[in-house]
């Protein structure tokens, strides 16, 4: 059987399943469109230095995922907002295993007698 190769996630159409953890608002393309305006390029610094790609630009939130007002929002190049959003996850991961323990609670042994 042929393996299928799936298109680039971030082109998938949000439908009835979304895959996102907060829903974008109606006028979403009308924000990115004032956003890819205001920023023309990718505003990713790293020891100082702007990023400045224009190529592969996408919308990022700099802080909470459900605030899409524009000062939230900014430019990324592709590579540099699944460098952010790769982090955001390995964080919300490591969060999780240190509030889950890791083995079961010692239980009394059922032969001892208190």
């Amino acid at each position: 059987m042929p393996r299928r190769v799936q298109a680039n996630p971030r082109d998938r159409v949000e439908s009835g399943q979304m895959w996102r953890t907060t829903a974008r608002p109606v006028d979403w393309p009308a924000r990115v469109e004032r956003v890819k305006k205001r920023d023309q390029s990718c505003r990713w610094i790293e020891a100082g230095e702007l990023c400045r790609s224009t190529e592969n630009l996408e919308v990022d939130h700099i802080g909470d995922p459900s605030d899409h007002d524009l000062a939230n929002l900014r430019l990324l190049c592709r590579t540099h907002h699944r460098r952010r959003t790769g982090r955001q996850g390995a964080q919300a991961a490591a969060a999780a295993r240190a509030r889950k323990p890791r083995k079961r609670p010692a239980e009394p042994h059922p032969g001892l007698i208190a």
